[in-house]
């Protein structure tokens, strides 16, 4: 038997038997299957000249064709060659080619696949090599799938090697080379060492893979998909002891498939970072391995392993891009590396020449996949290149133009085509792009110069998303609608920029920040935030032109991010006076009392108590009979704080029990109140202070506890560090429990920290310097701050001297 691999030479042309693939000048030349066919017949007889009968046995086995039929072939390969003089016509005897044919390959003996051994040495595939084993042989037809550059192949020619050295037969077709789908059967024909036509063909394939167990390689099906699939569906039936192992970029849906999606290695995630621990995860040690080659001296320590485990995750683990990327060591470090990669698709160009051209490069690999997708496949993923986090069947809905199915339809056409990862959660099916893909999607996006207005269709739908977040500021927001667009805060982030450029959208970035203004409170981020919102009312100030209405619920949602971060600065004072002018301008009585709220707020912080009270009470004046519960709770609420500021402990525990008497129904534990802070904390920590106030230590160290246990358990650092602040430490020292208000002071002091948090970071140094600690009071510290460190001093010395 024998590997028909042969080159045939004539011209300037070259021809490659079986894959029936034609160059002129190492350029591929374009060739229909028929003619293809053709010129095989007529090079292999070397300028003998090929009867008309001969012919058509070759090329049309078995079918009654009519000689135009021919003419029509011949003349599409005359065409393809340039010169109808190279194919010439002996009238009723046949044809030939004119000029001599040198053939530049010779048959082996043997059938040869490519090496199962390779150089660089399979890594972190033991375990799927041996499933693979156990299955084939009770399967029977498996196809490994997934997207370019994970290892398909590597994984099925060892496969394949392990069964031939139990006695199976290992054959191997490679369908990357070819163009053809009508080439398929003749490909898989010539490789094992058959003719490539006759009527025989099929049959002969057949008897040969039944002589002796068996298992085919059909390697890179995707582009031939219908035909592969049909043909591995013949040739189960026909042979019934093959086993057949096809990879590809999607299933091939063919009767008796079973399909094993390969997954990418496994990357280190961020909480690893020694040189060790980063080697142990499968990715990494292939960098490692792959870049030791290119330079020996490569090393991973414990001062670069961080960079090489961002650079695998950055990479999603897929052993092409890896590869690639250690093959640039030679000419920077791990670091740089990390921080180039956000060019990958011209920085990953330095494949191995044996390497197929589409895996020589990481943007050759995503263009095969995306240059077999039909156009609403190829428009769909260019939109959702827009998306930075996961996304559900709606979001793809909503980026996407035409009919819910049909967008749908091309969704699922993603995932089969492994370009879109799908994966099962609570709510239904997410979905998400690997950020390779990502980036290649966005390059196509600008190239047909659709990204502007998908740009600007992506912020339009986020701010559908957050079109409750009226009611998220009037404090009914439940925290299931926090955690349901938690994972948005990226899309947001990427859209705000956009809508900030040159060439963005003002109007879309106004309603965008405000829209999702809850969330970036949910997520303890007032820091970032203010960055953010600053450059909005800049925009915003030169145009000149923005709506009343969300210019103020910007300037509240701003002030309250300057409360967080900053504490009462002028600048806090300033942002609530100008949103309650123009508020009442706008009379919006919601309106009204966002601003009115911060305006009390920072009266109360600077330590004009007096003027707190009125203010609080003119909120509770604004509450009209539409107003919600939250918005009574919380005038309740601002009129007890600064009625105990006062003094008053005994008018601010009324108040507090009225408020709680009022809620009789679940709200409360669901609910953020208007300081953005989580309503039950807010409202314990207050009682907290009440007790401890009325001497009732021990019922408020109780009382502390809980509303300790309550505000880590909201895992909501706003919640946190007020709950703390405010309540649980003060009390704790008071109360000589100073290792558990040491305790309380090093999660408050961390979670401000981690969240820039500056306000709330001075609680903590206060209260530590308070226990004796030797820390300096930042001079920042507001006027109820600095009342609340000179009692927690006293406190802590008579507990001292109470033996304590």
């Amino acid at each position: 038997m024998h590997d028909q691999r042969i080159r045939y030479s004539f011209a300037d042309f070259t021809f490659d038997v079986p894959q029936l693939t034609l160059a002129r000048d190492g350029q591929p030349v374009k060739l229909g299957g028929r003619a293809a066919n053709l010129l095989a017949v007529l090079a292999a007889a070397d300028g003998e000249l090929v009867g008309r009968d001969r012919l058509l046995e070759a090329v049309w086995p078995g079918q009654a064709i009519d000689d135009s039929v021919v003419r029509v072939h011949l003349s599409s390969l005359r065409k393809a060659l340039g010169d109808p003089g190279l194919i010439s016509n002996e009238a009723g005897r046949g044809y030939r080619l004119s000029l001599p044919v040198q053939r530049l390959a010779q048959t082996e003996p043997g059938i040869a696949p490519p090496s199962y051994r390779p150089l660089a040495g399979l890594i972190g595939r033991d375990d799927v090599v041996q499933m693979l084993l156990a299955e084939l042989p009770i399967r029977r037809f498996l196809t490994l799938v997934g997207p370019g550059g994970i290892g398909k192949t590597a994984i099925a020619l060892a496969v394949a090697a392990e069964l031939d050295g139990q006695g199976i037969t290992r054959r191997f077709v490679d369908f990357a080379p070819l163009a053809d789908a009508d080439l398929v059967e003749s490909t898989v024909a010539a490789s094992l060492g058959l003719p490539a036509s006759g009527s025989m063909r099929f049959s002969g394939i057949a008897n040969t893979l039944a002589a002796t167990p068996s298992v085919l390689v059909l390697d890179n099906c995707e582009h031939l998909i219908e035909a592969v699939a049909g043909l591995a569906e013949r040739l189960g039936e026909a042979v019934p002891g093959l086993m057949l192992l096809a990879t590809s970029r999607e299933p091939l849906r063919a009767t008796g498939e079973w399909v094993h999606r390969l997954p990418a290695l496994a990357v280190p995630d961020d909480a690893v970072g020694d040189a060790a621990s980063v080697l142990r995860f499968p990715a990494a040690s292939l960098f490692y391995e792959r870049a030791r080659a290119v330079r020996a001296d490569f090393v991973v320590d414990d001062g670069n392993a961080a960079h090489l485990a961002e650079i695998c995750r950055r990479l999603d683990g897929i052993p092409l891009a890896i590869e690639l990327a250690a093959a640039r060591i030679d000419i920077m470090d791990l670091p740089e590396l990390a921080h180039r990669l956000h060019d990958r698709l011209n920085l990953l160009t330095r494949g191995r020449r044996t390497a197929l051209p589409r895996h020589r490069t990481l943007r050759a690999a995503l263009d095969w996949s995306y240059d077999l997708l039909p156009p609403p496949e190829q428009r769909l993923l260019m939109s959702l290149s827009l998306f930075r986090a996961d996304f559900d069947g709606a979001d793809a809905r909503g980026m996407a133009e035409g009919r819910d199915i049909d967008v749908l339809d091309s969704l699922a056409g993603l995932v089969a085509k492994s370009l879109v990862v799908s994966s099962p959660a609570a709510g239904g099916m997410r979905y998400r792009l690997l950020d390779t893909t990502r980036y290649y999607g966005h390059e196509r996006l600008a190239e047909a110069g659709l990204e502007r207005e998908t740009h600007a269709r992506h912020a339009r739908y986020l701010i559908d998303a957050f079109a409750d977040a009226a009611d998220a500021w009037k404090a009914h927001a439940p925290c299931e609608w926090q955690a349901l667009h938690s994972r948005r805060i990226d899309d947001v982030r990427a859209a705000l920029d956009w809508s900030l450029a040159d060439d963005g959208d003002l109007d879309l970035a106004l309603e965008l920040i405000v829209t999702s203004a809850a969330l970036w409170f949910h997520l303890s981020l007032p820091f970032e935030f203010i960055g953010r919102a600053a450059r909005v009312i800049a925009a915003v100030d030169r145009a000149g032109t923005a709506d009343p209405a969300r210019r103020v619920e910007l300037l509240a949602a701003y002030g309250h991010a300057i409360w967080h971060a900053r504490g009462p600065v002028p600048e806090m004072a300033d942002t609530f006076a100008c949103a309650l002018s123009l508020a009442e301008t706008v009379d919006d009585e919601d309106l009204i009392r966002r601003a009115l709220w911060g305006v009390w707020a920072h009266r109360l912080l600077t330590g004009d108590y007096r003027a707190s009270l009125a203010l609080a009470a003119g909120f509770g004046d604004r509450i009209g009979p539409a107003a919600g519960l939250a918005c009574r709770q919380s005038a309740m609420h601002m009129m007890a704080l600064s009625h105990h500021f006062l003094g008053d402990d005994v008018a601010a525990l009324a108040l507090m029990r009225a408020m709680t008497e009022a809620d009789v129904g679940p709200l409360r534990i669901n609910h953020a109140n208007h300081a953005r802070i989580d309503g039950r904390v807010a409202a314990t920590s207050l009682m907290v202070r009440l007790q401890w106030h009325l001497g009732q230590i021990g019922d408020a160290m109780a009382l502390a506890r809980r509303c300790a246990d309550e505000a880590v358990g909201t895992d909501h650092a706003l919640s946190i560090c007020y709950g703390l602040a405010l309540g649980c430490i003060p009390v704790a020292i008071a109360a000589g429990r100073h290792d558990l208000a040491r305790h309380w002071i090093d999660v408050l002091d961390q979670r401000s920290t981690r969240h820039a948090l500056e306000y709330w970071r001075i609680y903590a140094a206060g209260f530590a310097a308070a226990l004796g600690a030797d820390v300096a009071v930042p001079e920042s510290a507001c006027f109820m701050q600095r009342e609340m460190f000179a009692a927690a001093r006293r406190d802590a010395a008579a507990a001292i001297a109470a033996g304590q």
